[in-house]
């Protein structure tokens, strides 16, 4: 927190403000920040971001094209991860809106920004990455039945041509009377779009045939389902391992929950077997 204050005395030039942590937040934590009676969200990287393998310049790329979808940026730090946004107020998250028509607005929210004709020099390279955080764990305690076969086929479908958010839970998608969001771009690249609808659906853990077919219905594309669930199996691995790391690293439950969660989704709500 001492250092946030002298950050925050830095860039803002004042000494006067209110820092007060929100319980948001997984790689990250949050703060509302209050300046002269105007609110913002602080986001700050917790000790062990480095072990993630991204890197802020790139979100600040992303971020230039994206903006009609995200929150407004006030102040960007790329040296030290520190992002400034506007406040949203009576904003919800996904899981927390009554909204009976979610899925179809995230499906618009994802096709909206899978049709935009943007390249950056940056790709997310999943498997690249699934292995980085796999190699770095001292004692795993998840295991996925046939990995090298889901990968392998998973590999096979594989085409890195969109730029996707790669990241899309629950607390990354807002809901407000006026309008939806889709923020925090930090895992944002080029990757395949495919990745971004079984993001939405492994991490929110949407399994139920009706649900989903709102979705693919405001999506409006040629979807197989079975792909997705591919997408999805490669996704628990993914971001399983990247819990079990997160666990080692920083001792807090919520990684051993997330790493458990990913193991029983991929071994029950899955096809792979």
């Amino acid at each position: 927190m001492h250092f946030l204050s002298f950050w925050i005395q830095a860039h803002f030039h004042t000494d006067n403000f209110q820092l007060v942590p929100l319980e948001k937040g997984i790689s990250n934590q949050n703060y509302l920040l209050t300046i002269d009676r105007k609110q913002y969200v602080l986001r700050a990287p917790k000790p062990g971001h480095e072990h993630l393998q991204v890197h802020f310049d790139m979100e600040k790329q992303v971020l230039d094209h994206v903006q009609d979808l995200d929150v407004k940026t006030v102040l960007f730090d790329v040296q030290q991860g520190i992002k400034v946004t506007e406040y949203v107020p009576d904003c919800q998250e996904f899981h927390e809106t009554k909204d009976p028509y979610k899925y179809r607005k995230v499906a618009k929210l994802l096709k909206h920004l899978h049709e935009q004709p943007i390249l950056v020099p940056h790709h997310f390279e999943p498997f690249k990455k699934m292995m980085h955080y796999k190699s770095q764990i001292l004692s795993p305690f998840i295991r996925f039945e046939q990995e090298k076969q889901t990968l392998t086929h998973v590999r096979q479908l594989y085409c890195p041509q969109t730029l996707c958010h790669n990241d899309v839970v629950q607390g990354n998608i807002l809901f407000t009377n006026q309008r939806e969001y889709l923020i925090d771009w930090e895992y944002a690249a080029m990757n395949d779009w495919r990745f971004d609808i079984a993001s939405f659906f492994s991490e929110n853990q949407i399994t139920d045939s009706e649900s989903r077919l709102q979705f693919y219905e405001a999506y409006d594309a040629q979807i197989n389902d079975q792909d997705i669930r591919l997408f999805e199996a490669f996704e628990d691995i993914l971001w399983g391992y990247w819990a079990n790391l997160l666990y080692e690293k920083r001792k807090e439950p919520v990684y051993k929950q997330i790493a458990l969660e990913k193991e029983a989704h991929y071994h029950f709500f899955s096809n792979a077997k």
